[in-house]
């Protein structure tokens, strides 16, 4: 993953795109943006176009952690071992609105 997302991050600096913690906000609109185009394609049931929206959510994903260096692996690791340790449906009942 980390491999991938330096080579995705080096990929956009060739086609002359930046991307810096100054300009971030824009670069998380931008994934905002891919999760809105999937959520059409679903809604058009254009599995497609659904999965094509979905590489380019972390296309842009990567391309933030290939940039600032953070080492995805072990984040979504540490981060699955706290999930973990939640309770089931994180202490929701039936019917209450699953975040």
């Amino acid at each position: 993953m980390n491999k991938l997302a330096k080579e995705i991050a080096t990929w956009r600096e060739k086609k002359g795109f930046i991307t810096t913690w100054d300009n971030m906000l824009e670069k998380l609109m931008l994934v905002v943006t891919e999760v809105s185009e999937a959520a059409q394609c679903f809604r058009n049931d254009d599995r497609k176009g659904f999965n094509e929206e979905i590489a380019d959510i972390f296309i842009r994903l990567f391309d933030i952690c290939g940039t600032l260096d953070i080492d995805i692996k072990k984040e979504i690791e540490k981060k699955m071992e706290k999930n973990k340790k939640r309770p089931y449906r994180h202490g929701k009942k039936m019917g209450d609105v699953v975040q």
